[in-house]
């Protein structure tokens, strides 16, 4: 029999740790499986390990106290090997001891395969998405919202917060933290804007979005918040949007586009799945809207009440037919703009072309901007309220129309520029 190859070894290394990957992600209970990939496997590619350097240390140049050191050291190519089998080993332990961890915590087997994937391909990150997984779980099991919200003003103490919910837009704020590194660090840029910073817009918004979702669906009656309607506007939502969101980060990071992306098969199928998604969860906030406006919804002022409603259904309705504009547009701007073009801070919003995203993100917050603007209409009188706010509803349903016929008109903001 011909000796082992390093080639051999390392595709046999390779082979073994898929195998006890596969067995976590597709067997997470099976008792046999835990054993061979959290012990078994991970034994056989440390024994590999402790040959690879008892044969091949004595050749080792350079070593740990430099990078330049860490270079020459694993120029060898048994030694290369050597710290990949170190790799795969102590990653396919992490992995299982997540598992296992997770199991323990209670924490369903399908928030697990992200994380084991990610544990899989990059290690730490999949560690670090564990812990956010795990944190959240606790804030929003235990009684840590109320006690929160009983340190705040008195009128904002009467509010309740759905935790599942409540605890997925806090996770979106805390990934917003690495990602703003990410975009004070990285140089690259992408259409002329750092490529973190997409990313960075989409993590706020999200969270702004399942905040006000946290919010409005205890305001809705019991039977509808069991129905698999109201079931439909937590779980599935959460899902929904972070997988938008770990798209445009993955995106992000190779500098590459998420949107408009047809560069291969498997771009268009990710792009179009993205839409589908897009789609979903927008018209979440028309099933709100439908569970606020049943008679055993939970009682409010009635000016309160109208302005959740119109403004969910605007978001709902502005926010598909904006989505789909985007979408058979083929980009977010109509018309081409100069290189060195104005556009508003942060949003990248033209100001010499027609641009879409202006009449999207006015559709997707009327969920928002309606409540609080009926807030303000309540101080002016409970009788003028209600007509006010069908008013403002009104014009801000004609102003996001208009803007997004100006874009398509190759007209920056509201066909006024």
């Amino acid at each position: 029999m011909p000796p082992l190859t390093l080639d051999a070894a390392f595709s046999a290394a390779n082979l073994l740790a898929v195998g006890g990957w596969l067995l976590l992600l597709v067997a997470p209970r099976w008792r046999a499986g835990q054993f061979l990939a959290g012990l078994v496997i991970p034994s056989l590619l440390s024994l590999g390990y402790l040959v690879l350097i008892g044969v091949h240390w004595h050749q080792a140049r350079g070593g740990f106290s430099s990078l330049d050191d860490v270079a020459a050291l694993f120029a060898s190519r048994p030694l290369l090997l050597a710290g990949w089998a170190h790799y795969l080993a102590f990653d396919l332990l992490i992995g299982a001891w997540l598992l296992r961890r997770s199991q323990r915590e209670g924490l369903p087997h399908g928030a697990m395969l992200p994380v084991l994937a990610l544990t899989f391909l990059f290690g730490p990150v999949g560690y670090l998405l564990y812990l956010l997984l795990a944190a959240s779980r606790v804030i929003a099991s235990e009684d840590r919202i109320p006690r929160f919200l009983a340190r705040l003003p008195a009128p904002l103490r009467a509010l309740e917060w759905e935790p599942r919910l409540t605890a997925a837009g806090i996770a979106m704020l805390l990934l917003a933290v690495p990602t703003a590194l990410d975009y004070a660090l990285d140089p690259r840029l992408f259409n002329g804007d750092n490529v973190w910073l997409k990313p960075l817009k989409f993590e706020i918004s999200v969270a702004i979005y399942l905040f006000s979702f946290a919010l409005i669906l205890p305001l809705t009656g019991e039977a509808f918040q069991r129905s698999w309607l109201g079931r439909f506007t937590v779980r599935p939502v959460i899902a929904l949007l972070t997988f938008e969101i770990v798209y445009i980060a993955w995106r992000a990071s190779r500098a590459e586009a998420s949107h408009y992306n047809e560069a291969s098969a498997l771009a268009i199928a990710l792009y179009a799945a993205m839409g589908i998604a897009a789609v979903l969860f927008t018209a979440a906030s028309g099933i709100l809207a439908y569970g606020l406006a049943r008679r055993d919804a939970a009682p409010l002022p009635p000016v309160m009440r109208r302005s959740l409603i119109l403004g969910l259904g605007l978001t709902a309705v502005l926010g598909i037919l904006s989505g789909v504009a985007l979408s058979q547009a083929g980009g977010h701007t109509v018309g081409t703009p100069l290189p060195s073009a104005p556009v508003i801070p942060f949003f990248g919003w033209s100001l010499t072309v027609g641009d879409l995203r202006l009449g999207h993100f006015l559709a997707l917050h009327a969920m928002q901007i309606l409540p609080a603007f009926a807030l303000f209409a309540s101080l002016l009188g409970r009788a003028t309220a209600p007509r006010i706010v069908d008013a403002f509803a009104l014009a801000y349903a004609c102003v996001t129309a208009a803007a997004l016929i100006a874009a398509l008109n190759a007209r920056p903001l509201l066909g006024i520029g």
